[in-house]
């Protein structure tokens, strides 16, 4: 299927968000050294074996800190896309098994990344399914990844999360020649291990109303299919400069679930939960598309 407006702008966002919380919040953990294991997990693409670091996403751009695109294979330097992929959202390395690595399950793989202490996912769930049917891990307090008893092909997240969904949209006629506004409602989910987290995830998102961002065009998306990055490195600053397509951020308001109705919806008292409704404009011509 051809790459729609939608697709465009909700992979800008995701970009976007990421950005705020890695660049502007700080919302990681410095570089340390990861020990990487073989997990014989569903979502293993063919013809690839998976090893696992204990933790989730990676921090895959930053102008803080070098992000590193290569791992040691026993004991060898083994760079990104060269028999192998780093799942910069799994926080995992995927070894081709045709490659000249071979199909061994008990290769040593090691590297150094950031990770991030909050993460962020593009769902289609909705916000109740997101609560009520998803496993939570509070990562690092309490246990990794790799210490769960769910699997990895359970629904499990590691938190503090937000979660990003495109809840509905509307186009509004805005000037004479077909050009109409786009206005896009989006939806964040934030689960969080304290309040303070919450409000700093609240807080860092609710101010940047009244801004803008750029629109990417979708072949300028930096993940490849695997979560890995196309071209390193990728630096979110690098991507928008000089863009003149934007799409502006109308208004953002957040909210708390209380704790009486989140006691009533999950069983644990330690998950904090929070929205972030954005509204978002973009003027456009849509009806041009489809003129033959």
């Amino acid at each position: 299927m051809k790459v729609a407006f939608d697709h465009q702008l909700l992979s800008s966002f995701y970009l976007w968000c990421d950005d705020r919380l890695s660049y502007f919040a700080e919302a990681y953990q410095d570089p340390i050294s990861h020990t990487f294991e073989y997990v014989d997990s569903l979502d293993v693409p063919a013809d690839y074996n998976g090893f696992y670091s204990p933790y989730r996403q990676f921090v895959s751009a930053s102008d803080k800190f070098n992000v590193n695109n290569f791992v040691y294979i026993n004991s060898t330097q083994v760079f990104d896309q060269d028999g192998i992929y780093i799942d910069y959202n799994s926080g995992r390395v995927l070894v081709d098994t045709n490659s000249r690595h071979g199909s061994s399950t008990s290769l040593n793989i090691d590297g150094e990344f950031a990770y991030k202490t909050v993460n962020l996912y593009i769902t289609d769930d909705t916000e109740e399914s997101v609560i009520l049917n998803s496993d939570f891990i509070i990562s690092p307090t309490n246990q990794t990844y790799l210490q769960t008893n769910g699997g990895f092909d359970d629904k499990i997240y590691t938190v503090p999360a937000v979660f990003i969904t495109l809840e509905n949209s509307e186009n509004f006629p805005f000037a004479m020649g077909g050009l109409d506004n786009t206005v896009l409602y989006m939806r964040a989910v934030v689960v969080a291990d304290s309040n303070y987290t919450l409000d700093g995830i609240l807080s860092i998102f609710r101010d940047s109303a009244r801004t803008n961002f750029a629109l990417i065009d979708y072949e300028d998306f930096p993940y490849g299919e695997f979560s890995h990055i196309k071209s390193h490195p990728y630096k979110y600053q690098n991507i928008i400069n000089g863009s003149s397509n934007f799409v502006f951020v109308d208004e953002v308001k957040s909210s708390k679930l209380t704790d009486r109705s989140r006691e009533r919806i999950t069983s644990s008292k330690d998950y904090k939960i929070g929205f972030l409704d954005f509204t978002l404009s973009k003027p456009r011509n849509p009806r041009s598309l489809f003129m033959r």
